[in-house]
């Protein structure tokens, strides 16, 4: 008889996922009840948080019975960026328990590095108005315990149990830019052990390097949380922009896949380590590198300035959360990330362009290669050959809808929208077949006054911009 239950605790939002040291696999039916741990965040209405990466150094449960230990479910610290979890999750941990009932969930932080950009009419702090400042506010308290609905928690034999946590950062941030932290229990996922073949949890943009290639089945490295992940791939598996890898299989396959790559996968979680890629895409070759950020303005038609939210592997000079000048080299080219156009072309019948850059905006996510570094007069200048435009995440409340056309008015944006040059102050949200809902059943269900995020392409398109999405996530 098994004495543990897998338990798996996740960040509502993007999936980091973390386990072990080495490589996840599937937990030991004889090791315990397995339990994850996912999270993520309620986007804020105040300053516009561009990246906000905290560090969670612990996470425990507490019998019932006060007589017994806390349990702890968190193996190691993991860092977390919170600032594109509005529609995504975080995976923290991958644990086993023993059955019993829990009264309570304490989770304790480190370090917090947020970056804003301040477009009120004041100074916040040290932030000047119209400026982007990288701050360091410490945790005040340091933890939380979670202790009311789902608690007391009763963890059954030959059960696998995940939580998934909700981290608002809004509420967290204080006026003293010292952080609060505001976490509830947004759900709680229980399957039979036996059904391992349900998933558990649905974890995009998971990114890496290949470090090794098996059958049917390769390992990536996550940079920032230094973890190995085990991924399976099947018949099913879709494999995308290859093509720029050099790949020439019709339709591209698992023989694209090669050591030292950088991928991104969308990935099934069963909730004891077992890992299937639904969508895997290429994003560098192993010679190079890749760097993601927010762009907080377009200075010209050769330069723009963005916040780095992520770069794999490692880039000399650059660090996550700092905002960056971006040149274009002579060669530069604009694309569109795969992921996003479909198998039959996804929104290519809109006509949409992004080919120069007459095209950049401020609140696109773009992922640049770097070509250059160089560092003058505390300015970071990033030379790129290439631009590709990235999903980005954008909450607001719903202004109107146009059910014929599937497209409503995202309004009440975030101040990087509002505070830019020129300001915008309505984004026109286009949906598209096979929508991916979250917390609410269908379209239908949207009306005017809704507070949600949308992820996906933003496009400068005349008048108003236009975010072709196919993920909506109500608050």
């Amino acid at each position: 008889m098994r004495r543990t239950v897998p338990f798996a605790l996740a960040l509502l939002s993007m999936t980091i996922l973390s386990a072990c040291n080495a490589p996840m696999h599937s937990v030991a039916p004889n090791s315990g009840v397995p339990m994850s741990l996912t999270i993520g965040d309620t986007p804020p209405s105040g300053v516009a948080v561009l990246f906000f990466e905290a560090l969670i150094t612990g996470a425990s449960l507490q019998p019932s019975d006060s007589t017994k230990p806390a349990v702890s479910v968190l193996s190691s610290p993991v860092e977390i960026e919170f600032g594109h979890l509005q529609t995504d999750r975080a995976f923290l941990s991958l644990a086993n328990v023993a059955p019993d009932t829990y009264a309570s969930l304490k989770l304790t932080f480190g370090n917090a590095q947020p970056t804003i950009v301040n477009h009120s009419t004041a100074a916040i702090g040290s932030c000047a108005s119209n400026a982007v400042c990288q701050l360091t506010p410490s945790f005040n308290p340091s933890s939380v315990t979670l202790s009311s609905a789902p608690f007391p928690l009763t963890v059954d034999a030959g059960s696998v149990f995940g939580i998934k946590l909700d981290f608002n950062v809004n509420t967290s941030i204080q006026n003293d830019l010292s952080i609060n932290p505001a976490v509830t229990i947004a759900q709680v996922v229980h399957r039979e052990d036996a059904d391992e073949d349900k998933e558990m949890e649905d974890l995009d943009e998971v990114e890496g390097q290949v470090t090794a290639v098996g059958t049917n089945q390769f390992t990536l490295m996550n940079r920032r949380s230094e973890k190995s992940f085990t991924i399976n791939v099947d018949s099913n598996t879709v494999f995308e922009d290859f093509g720029r890898a050099g790949c020439t299989a019709n339709p591209q396959d698992f023989t694209c896949v090669k050591m030292g790559q950088i991928l991104q996968v969308n990935l099934s979680e069963n909730g004891t380590g077992t890992m299937l890629a639904k969508r895997v895409e290429f994003e560098e070759d192993a010679s190079k590198q890749a760097i993601k950020g927010t762009i907080t303005s377009v200075d010209s038609s050769t330069q723009f300035h963005m916040v780095v939210f992520r770069e794999e592997p490692d880039v000399n000079g650059i660090s996550e959360g700092a905002p960056v000048a971006v040149t274009f080299a002579p060669n530069a080219t604009f694309q569109v990330g795969m992921a996003e156009m479909g198998e039959d072309g996804g929104f290519s019948f809109l006509n949409f362009s992004f080919a120069s850059s007459a095209d950049l905006m401020v609140g696109q996510d773009v992922q640049i290669r770097p070509s250059m570094v160089t560092s003058a007069g505390g300015v970071t200048t990033i030379t790129t050959d290439l631009v590709r435009l990235w999903p980005s995440q954008i909450t607001g409340k719903v202004g109107s809808i146009n059910s014929t056309n599937g497209t409503f008015a995202l309004t009440n944006l975030s101040p990087l929208f509002t505070g830019a040059t020129p300001a915008v102050t309505t984004i026109t949200v286009q949906t598209l077949p096979f929508m991916d809902f979250e917390d609410f059943p269908n379209q239908a269900s949207l009306a005017v006054g809704d507070t949600v995020s949308v992820k996906g392409l933003l496009f400068n398109t005349t008048g108003t911009p236009t975010l072709v999405t196919r993920t909506i996530r109500h608050h």
